[in-house]
């Protein structure tokens, strides 16, 4: 009975997650670099690769605005929707692990130490499950539903004081070494919020603010 009743579970996400693309959403990726400024940040983030040693020495586990919730999983396990309706596609070898995740579990968001996963895959994050303490690696399909109350946006950009404010009148002081990045951020780019683990190169920052829009990341602290 409790394995009919998970997978019923699991058919009625599948089925949601067609009402979830019928809906207005951000285009993930619509806004590019140009190829040397791709090239220019692929370079730097070699560089900060090589600092990565996880070691399973994750953010602290703390359930506050920085944690995502886990709305579902796809009957495959090749996808799941978080709660600002986005879809994040997870790599195949992980789809058994994330069958035993649950709705509404505690997800963080870090940057995927992988280089080879991240640039030739396209799994660029990880998730970490706060509930059961373990990770996928996974790429993010499609966006936010922008009518979502969970869905953040850029209201407002000083690039002076490398600092954004955001729909939930949230203040982030961004990295000053990513001001080249952060000068192609636009106010109304979509931000999914991330954590940034112990151990990254610049890791006075707790957080990441990934901008949907430009499928780019800048390390960074909230302020108020």
């Amino acid at each position: 009975m409790k394995t009919f009743t998970r997978y019923l579970a699991i058919i009625t996400i599948f089925l949601m997650s067609f009402v979830f693309t019928n809906e207005n959403r951000i285009n993930v990726g619509s806004r590019k670099l140009t190829e040397y400024e791709e090239k220019e940040l692929i370079e730097q983030e070699k560089k900060e690769l090589l600092s990565l040693n996880y070691n399973n020495q994750y953010p602290p586990l703390i359930y506050d605005h920085y944690t995502h919730n886990l709305v579902g999983v796809s009957v495959l396990g090749d996808y799941l929707i978080i709660e600002d309706g986005s879809q994040w596609n997870i790599k195949y070898n992980f789809s058994k692990e994330v069958f035993f995740w649950k709705e509404n579990d505690p997800i963080l968001i870090i940057k995927n130490n992988s280089f080879f996963s991240s640039y030739f895959g396209g799994y660029r994050y990880k998730m970490i499950n706060a509930r059961t303490n373990t990770e996928i690696e996974v790429k993010l399909h499609l966006g936010p539903i922008l009518d979502n109350p969970y869905t953040l946006q850029i209201a407002a950009i000083n690039p002076t004081t490398n600092e954004i404010i955001l729909s939930d009148n949230s203040l982030w002081k961004c990295d000053p070494s990513q001001r080249k990045l952060l000068s192609k951020w636009i106010a109304s780019d979509c931000i999914i919020i991330g954590s940034n683990p112990k151990g990254w190169f610049g890791g006075f920052y707790e957080n990441i603010l990934i901008n949907v829009n430009m499928l780019q990341e800048i390390k960074a602290n909230r302020l108020e």
